[in-house]
């Protein structure tokens, strides 16, 4: 009976300390992370077409606190817009949606209604050198060191009158950038200014470096002469060229050999006109040849052409001053023309200019800037010296 008795009480007791075992394997902090587990749990989901903060929040909030939520956002936010593909993640108690890539914008469900906080992260600037050789295309080189398409458009822009990358790039070609890249959140999220580049083309080297004051900007070789010349190379972007500078074209149209003193670029209709030059309007109307055109005047007897438009862009009249790459009309097909295309046209005093051929003025930055401009560029030129990575 005794003996019984013992044996009860020792399976009583490692029933116990079985039971406590288990207790002391679900602790207190386990409890926590659990219920912070839960807390944090999120839906994520991208913006699609046609969503709008009704519909993304009316399971979560009335129709009337939508409604302020929404004030309260254009309050903290006048920019802000519901993009396509906008990351937002729905919590048990608030809404957390990537306003940009610097913002987050918090709602949160209380007893009082809600609460809308908006968060913004820091951006890092980081100054990196980039190399890379072109065996195909500048793009293809860019996309080969890992940077992005941006980087080759703000190259092809900086040497735009130095180098024709359709035509002057050459197999081994090479070039070395001082850019700025922008960081947030540890996360890329583009490109700053190209602060100093070689570019070796045919195997001569254009060296600039980037320079502002409260005067002037842009880019300089180290003399001081600017790569921006007094006009730009082409007064739009993204076309072809479908008809030459001739003294003797056979006319689309008219079908017998007239002259066309000018460079025809096709394009969309739509697409953007840029002035080439600094200048100001000193027509701009419609010729029954012409279409709808515009004609400035700019420094030392120079007058360029902009002819079959299919309107004009807003605030171009006669006597707006206008500067160099600003919008002035958009490509269409008015007047004579069998398409959408842009007539360019250049004449100095009285005599058409092939633009093809026109060697624009350069300009230089004044002498007595130039000792400042040397100093402030001087680590600059030392990262292209050197073979530093990064700094």
């Amino acid at each position: 009976m005794i003996f019984r008795k013992l044996v009860v009480c020792l399976l009583c007791l490692l029933f116990v300390g079985s039971l406590n075992a288990n207790v002391k394997d679900t602790n207190i902090s386990d409890l926590d992370k659990t219920s912070k587990d839960i807390k944090d749990e999120y839906r994520l989901y991208y913006v699609k077409r046609g969503d709008t903060l009704y519909s993304l929040l009316d399971e979560i909030f009335s129709p009337a606190e939508i409604l302020e939520i929404s004030k309260k956002i254009n309050n903290k936010l006048n920019s802000f817009i519901l993009k396509e593909g906008q990351k937002i993640k729905f919590y048990k108690d608030k809404v957390v949606i990537n306003a940009a890539v610097d913002k987050d914008l918090t709602i949160l469900k209380n007893n009082e209604g809600f609460n809308i906080v908006v968060t913004k992260y820091d951006i890092q600037t980081i100054n990196y050198v980039v190399n890379g050789t072109i065996n195909e295309s500048l793009f293809k080189s860019v996309n080969s060191i890992g940077e992005d398409d941006r980087l080759a458009i703000m190259l092809a822009d900086i040497l735009q009158w130095e180098v024709d990358f359709f035509k002057d790039i050459r197999k081994g070609d090479h070039y070395k950038l001082v850019v700025e890249k922008k960081f947030c959140r540890s996360k890329f999220i583009g490109y700053g200014k190209i602060l100093a580049l070689d570019f070796i083309n045919r195997d001569e080297l254009i060296r600039a470096y980037y320079y502002e004051d409260d005067k002037i900007s842009g880019y300089f070789k180290y003399d001081g002469t600017s790569l921006k010349r007094g006009f730009l190379r082409a007064p739009l972007k993204y076309s072809r060229i479908s008809s030459k500078f001739s003294y003797s074209r056979l006319h689309p149209i008219f079908h017998k050999p007239m002259p066309h003193l000018g460079i025809d670029y096709a394009a969309p209709t739509g697409t953007p006109v840029y002035s080439t030059a600094d200048g100001k309007v000193i027509v701009r109307g419609y010729k029954r040849g012409n279409g709808n055109y515009i004609k400035i005047s700019h420094n030392n007897g120079f007058y360029t052409y902009y002819m079959h438009l299919s309107g004009f862009a807003k605030g171009i009249y006669v006597g707006s001053r206008v500067r160099q790459g600003q919008v002035i009309g958009y490509v269409g097909a008015t007047g004579y023309a069998t398409g959408p295309h842009l007539d360019y046209r250049i004449k100095r005093y009285s005599k058409f200019l092939n633009p093809l051929k026109f060697k624009a003025p350069t300009k230089k930055m004044p002498t007595s800037k130039i000792p400042l401009f040397r100093e402030n560029i001087a680590k600059f030129k030392n990262l292209l010296d050197n073979t530093y990575y990064r700094y």
